[in-house]
């Protein structure tokens, strides 16, 4: 019997060498410390709420954000699908700013941005069969400040990121703080989403100029739902709403969403896609006038 019990043991402690081993060599790989691409350069990011200078590049390098001027927000599923590329250059031939979630750094999203003469910079969430994830965002025209923010899922480990990039504006005395988010998913408690929200809200208070928040919420609940809605709508944001609403949902609620403050809303579209699992949304900004 004692035979048989250190038999079974011995198998066991096989197994979780193996299942160990297994998951080290599949496990996503996080950076140290907060990094960053930014327009082909590996450079550490600060954490937000604290902004940081970027250096300029020669492109586009002395121009400000037009007015009025249209943004582009998509999950764009890792570029897993054949056709992203092609609808990513249909749907931003005019538009000035990206926000893409779940970008793969890859030799063809660069390509991409310098074939369209856009700036790029990308969080580093992850690196996982040499490939790097995380949020991205793109701009025709250079952000002066950047920062960011890095949250691991309790449960599958893997991390998610936030970017926040700040614009001076045509014509204005004012610049824009535009935030980009990929909420925490596998989780049920609000806590956690709250506490990612936190360096952005903090950042928030400090900005004078209009306020774009978009991203990935992850909102696949009521509660996560009205956690972020109580967060962003008391601090006098509104969200975009959409005429034909096409965005992906889960449980009946949708994920992917676009806040604003000091901004008026031109046009807004919501396009169905196979080229992802995330529906895209096209906006189109002004900046308010009182």
């Amino acid at each position: 019997m004692k035979r048989n019990i250190t038999f079974l043991l011995i198998r066991l402690s096989i197994i979780a060498i193996i299942f160990i081993a297994v998951f080290l060599l599949l496990y996503p790989e996080a950076p140290v410390r907060l990094s960053a691409f930014a327009n082909g350069r590996y450079i550490a990011l600060p954490p937000c709420p604290a902004l940081s200078r970027i250096a300029p590049v020669t492109h586009n390098a002395g121009n400000k954000l037009p007015l009025p001027f249209t943004l582009l927000n998509w999950n764009i599923y890792k570029q897993q699908k054949k056709n992203w590329r092609t609808k990513l250059q249909e749907w931003t031939e005019n538009t000035d700013l990206i926000t893409l979630q779940e970008a793969k750094y890859s030799v063809e999203l660069q390509s991409f941005s310098h074939k369209n003469s856009l700036f790029y910079y990308q969080n580093y969430a992850f690196k996982y069969k040499d490939r790097i994830y995380g949020v991205n965002t793109l701009s025709r025209y250079p952000a002066q400040f950047i920062c960011g923010s890095r949250a691991t899922e309790p449960w599958i480990q893997i991390p998610k990121t936030g970017l926040a990039s700040r614009y001076p504006l045509a014509g204005s005395a004012a610049s824009l703080l535009l935030i980009n988010l990929h909420g925490i998913n596998f989780t049920f408690r609000s806590a956690l989403l709250t506490r990612q929200l936190q360096p952005y809200l903090a950042l928030i208070a400090l900005h004078q100029g209009p306020i774009i928040f978009s991203g990935d919420f992850n909102t696949w609940s009521d509660q996560r739902q009205a956690l972020l809605e109580e967060a962003l709508l008391k601090l006098r944001f509104n969200e975009v709403t959409f005429s034909n609403d096409l965005r992906s949902t889960i449980f009946g609620h949708k994920l992917d969403h676009i806040y604003f403050r000091g901004l008026k809303v031109i046009t807004s579209a919501s396009m169905a896609t196979d080229a992802s699992d995330h529906s895209p949304q096209l906006v189109t900004f002004d900046i308010k006038r009182d």
